[in-house]
C-alpha cells in the first residue's frame, strides 16, 4: 500500500524490501548504512514508522547489476570469513578488530550467550587494500600496548556508528538526547539527569539500538552489555555530549511535567501510629498497583487485603492507614497461619524469604524466590581507569 507524502509517493518498509528483493535483516542494515534513503512518516500515518520514497526504489532498480550490487554493498561476514577475505589468520584478524582498525556493523548472540560481531565485507576489502603494513607487517608498539591492556574497541565502534545513525534519523532535540542516553549505564544516567520527568521522557523516546533477540536471561544480559558503554573515557564522552544536548534542549523545550498519577501515596508507619507520607516515584504506576498496609498483628497483609491506589484520593498525610475488608481467602490464611494456629502433624514451618529463620505469618515462597533465595546479589561492575596510552573516543586509532 502506498501513500502520498509531500507530493511524492512513498512505500512502507515491508513493501520496499520486497521491491528490492531483500530480506528483513538485509533491508534493515541497508537503511542503517544509508544505502536506502527513508523519510519521516506523514502527519496522518498512525504507525509512526519511516517510509521509503518510490523514487529511491526506482533509483536502486536502475543500477547496473541490480540486485547483486546492492547485496554486495551490504554483505556482512564473521571473523573467520573476514580473515579469509583479507588473507590473514583469524588470530591476527581478531587483534586488528580489538584494536579498532575496523568496526562491526551488527551483532547477534549465539546459543552459548556470547556476542558474535559481524563486519561489512566492503570495509574489510578496502582496509586490506590500504593498510598492507598492518596486515602483513609487525604490530606497532602503541597497538601492542593497547591490546596488552585488555582494550576492546569492537563494542565501542559499533555503539558510535549506531548512535550516529540514530541521531541522523531523530525527530526533535529530545529524541537526539534519548539516543545519547540509550548507551549510558543506568546509574550514570540517574546521576546526570536528576529530574524524574526528564528521565521518564528520555526513557519514553529511547530508540531500539539493535535487533538481536533477547529471549533468555543470558541473551538479554549479553545484549545489554553490547549496548551499554563500559570504559571510563567512553562513558565520560557520552555524559558530556548528553549534558550539552540537555542544556540546549531545556532552553528550547522543557520536558513535560509528571502527571498527577506519578505521586503514589505510600502509607508509612501506620502500624506504629506514624503519619502517612507521600512518596514520589520516577515513573507513573499502573492503576491496579497495590498499596501495602499493615494489619493489626504488625505484619504485611496478603495481596488480597491491599487497597488499590486508585481508591486512595486526596492528601493522606496525617491520616491513618485506610481500612480494608479481608477477603474469605485472606481470612482463611490468617486462621491457618495467625497467632495461636496449630500446625498439622508431620509438617514444619517454611523458611522466610530473607533467610533460614522462622517463617513470617502470611509469607509464602514462590518457585522463583526459593530458587534464588541462596544466591548472592550481583554487584554492578565498576569502571576501570583508562590506561596510560589511550586515544580519543571520537576518532579511531592511528592507522599510519
Amino acid at each position: 500500500m502506498t501513500v502520498r507524502y509531500e507530493y511524492s509517493e512513498t512505500l512502507a518498509m515491508g513493501r520496499a524490501a520486497r521491491e528490492l528483493g531483500l530480506k528483513t535483516g538485509e533491508f534493515e542494515l541497508a537503511v542503517q548504512l544509508d544505502e536506502v534513503g527513508t523519510v519521516p512518516p506523514g502527519p496522518g500515518d498512525a504507525s509512526g514508522r519511516r517510509r521509503v520514497p518510490a523514487a529511491e526504489i526506482a533509483r536502486l532498480q536502475e543500477e547496473r547489476g541490480f540486485p547483486d550490487t546492492l547485496r554486495e554493498r551490504i554483505r556482512v561476514v564473521g571473523a573467520t570469513e573476514g580473515a579469509a577475505l583479507m588473507g590473514i589468520a583469524p588470530g591476527r584478524f581478531l587483534r586488528l578488530a580489538r584494536a579498532g582498525c575496523f568496526g562491526p556493523v551488527r551483532f547477534y548472540v549465539n546459543r552459548y550467550g556470547a556476542i558474535v560481531w559481524q563486519y561489512l565485507a566492503a570495509e574489510l576489502s578496502a582496509f586490506a587494500g590500504k593498510e598492507c603494513s598492518l596486515i602483513h607487517g609487525p604490530t606497532p608498539p602503541p597497538m601492542r600496548a593497547l591490546l596488552c591492556s585488555g582494550q576492546d574497541w569492537r563494542g565501542r565502534l559499533w555503539r558510535s556508528r549506531r548512535v550516529a545513525q540514530l541521531v541522523t534519523e531523530a525527530d526533535g532535540s529530545w529524541a537526539v538526547s534519548a539516543v545519547i542516553a540509550a548507551v549510558l549505564p543506568p546509574e550514570e544516567l540517574a546521576a546526570l539527569v536528576r529530574d524524574p520527568a526528564e528521565r521518564i521522557w528520555l526513557r519514553k523516546l529511547r530508540p531500539c539500538l539493535s535487533s538481536a533477540g533477547a529471549n533468555t536471561t543470558r541473551t538479554r544480559a549479553a545484549v545489554e552489555r553490547a549496548e551499554t558503554a563500559e570504559e571510563f573515557d567512553e562513558v565520560m564522552w557520552y555524559r558530556i555530549s548528553l549534558s550539552r544536548q540537555l542544556d540546549a534542549v531545556r532552553r528550547e523545550h522543557p520536558a513535560p511535567a509528571l502527571p498527577p498519577s506519578a505521586a503514589v501515596p505510600s502509607v508509612a508507619g501506620a502500624g506504629s501510629g506514624g503519619e502517612g507520607q507521600v512518596e514520589q516515584v520516577d515513573e507513573p504506576t499502573e492503576v491496579g498497583e497495590a498499596v501495602e498496609a499493615q494489619d493489626s498483628g504488625g505484619g504485611r497483609t496478603p495481596v488480597e487485603d491491599r487497597a488499590p491506589a486508585s481508591e486512595i484520593k486526596g492528601d493522606v498525610r496525617g491520616l491513618p492507614a485506610p481500612a480494608t475488608v479481608p477477603s474469605p481467602r485472606a481470612r482463611l490464611i490468617r486462621a491457618r497461619t495467625g497467632p495461636g494456629a496449630q500446625s498439622p502433624a508431620g509438617t514444619r514451618p517454611r523458611a522466610a524469604v530473607t533467610g533460614g529463620g522462622p517463617a513470617r505469618h502470611g509469607a509464602f515462597l514462590t518457585r522463583r524466590a526459593r530458587a534464588s533465595s541462596g544466591r548472592a546479589r550481583v554487584q554492578s561492575p565498576s569502571f576501570r581507569k583508562s590506561p596510560s596510552w589511550t586515544t580519543e573516543t571520537s576518532s579511531l586509532p592511528s592507522r599510519s
